[in-house]
């Protein structure tokens, strides 16, 4: 009876609801252990763990409210949200609110969030939506009627004999990227690893893709180079001149030139040069051993910034050891893997391609703040589920809510399939 219950509430596959809880409960741990630098500097002991743990609860509020909806009605706030998503960053980007010099947050109604967060779902939404559009009997093609009509616009000229599928991606993308560029430039190299993934999946023109990561491996060169040009008086500029400043420096340390340094040298090097973070980071995961020193026994979460958010992987490890950080990267891997196996019983393409979409982002994301972890790059991408953070805890949970919702749909297709094939059994006379 009890089992019959939970089968009825939580919905979808197995999986992946247990894949959510066990981050979330990784997260309830390791976030209060995290925060003690946090509840020192405030003395309240119990604040930040009590705010992460609602945010938490609201978060399997929004999962079980998603995987209750019909892809139609997902597929139908597509644009919706990919058009607040641009609307929120131009917001930020002219009167949004100053986190670390950068304009990420938005106020509205009282409510602070981040629109990149935002932008990021709609732009996975929309590929998908340009993707599913594309798919033809004779294999993936986007007219410039179909392309237009997407944004609800028709062409003067038709022209049906070219193949839209990429442009139309990348015209969708530019304006939301390039935005995202100016505060986090992490973020648009996730966001755009997912998309080219995604276009892969969706059998994008073989010439088009190899032409579109010839113009990006160009493109960055470029960025590369005037990164690398930006003169040390910038640090007097603008927030953006800032920012490249940052980005220099970052791109120097990852160079090696602290490699042949002696650890007495490495530390003054890395509290020198404001990287006092990688350091502990780094001294976090080489003392965990096999085992780590425990839940709660972390020894540099009182030294590392943002120990709660984006560098919460070292916790982790400091205190679960190697067998608890390889844990965590295999339940992401396992996500992604349920995701594909999800998206090739799709009969659609749109909930195929949304589904990949979102557990790329995901495990991609996570990959990213890991390698932060563990490497020498320094940027602040939170782990999936388990950082500390509103905005991110509510859309990662929507990406898990719709996840569901796809393998809900999927399992109510075989099971009407099974139905049908029973019924249509000859019976024996």
């Amino acid at each position: 009876m009890g089992k019959g219950i939970t089968r009825r509430i939580f919905k979808g596959d197995r999986v992946v609801w247990t894949i959510f809880f066990i981050l979330c409960a990784l997260s309830l741990i390791e976030v209060f252990s995290a925060t003690s630098r946090q509840t020192y500097g405030s003395g309240n002991y119990w604040q930040p763990i009590t705010k992460h743990a609602l945010f938490l609860i609201a978060g399997v509020g929004v999962v079980w409210f998603i995987h209750n909806l019909k892809i139609e009605w997902i597929k139908l706030f597509t644009k919706l949200v990919y058009l607040s998503g641009v609307i929120f960053l131009i917001y930020a980007l002219v009167g949004g609110d100053r986190v670390n010099d950068s304009a990420r947050w938005v106020t509205l109604l009282g409510v602070r969030f981040q629109p990149l967060e935002i932008a990021k779902m709609g732009l996975v939404m929309m590929t998908a939506l340009v993707l599913a559009k594309a798919q033809t009997k004779d294999g993936t093609f986007l007219s410039l009627t179909s392309a237009m009509s997407l944004i609800n616009l028709r062409p003067q000229n038709e022209n049906n004999i070219k193949d839209y599928t990429m442009m139309t991606i990348i015209a969708i993308s530019i304006i939301p990227c390039g935005l995202i560029f100016l505060e986090n430039l992490s973020t648009v190299v996730i966001v755009g690893a997912t998309l080219l993934m995604m276009m892969f999946i969706g059998q994008v023109n073989k010439w088009h893709m190899l032409t579109l990561i010839g113009s990006a491996v160009v493109a960055g060169g470029l960025c590369l180079t005037l990164i690398m040009a930006t003169p040390e008086s910038a640090k007097d500029g603008n927030s953006f001149q800032r920012k490249m400043l940052t980005w220099k420096h970052r791109l120097v340390d990852v160079s090696g030139a602290d490699k042949n340094m002696t650890p007495e040298q490495f530390y003054k090097h890395s509290l020198r040069e404001g990287n006092e973070q990688k350091m502990y980071s780094k001294l976090a995961i080489g003392t965990s051993g096999l085992f780590g020193k425990g839940p709660g026994n972390s020894v540099q979460r009182d030294f590392i910034p943002h120990a709660y958010s984006d560098f919460i992987y070292s916790i982790i490890v400091e205190e679960l050891g190697w067998i608890g950080g390889v844990a965590v990267l295999l339940l992401y891997l396992t996500l992604l893997y349920r995701s594909g196996k999800i998206a090739s019983k799709c009969e659609e393409p749109y909930p195929a391609f949304l589904v990949m979409g979102v557990a790329i982002l995901i495990t991609m994301q996570a990959m990213m703040h890991m390698h932060i972890s563990v490497g020498d790059f320094v940027t602040g991408q939170p782990l999936p589920l388990v950082s500390q953070g509103g905005t991110s805890i509510l859309i990662n949970c929507v990406y898990i809510g719709i996840i569901l919702s796809v393998s809900r749909y999927v399992k109510r297709f075989n099971k009407e399939e099974s139905n049908e094939n029973i019924t249509n059994t000859p019976v024996a006379e």
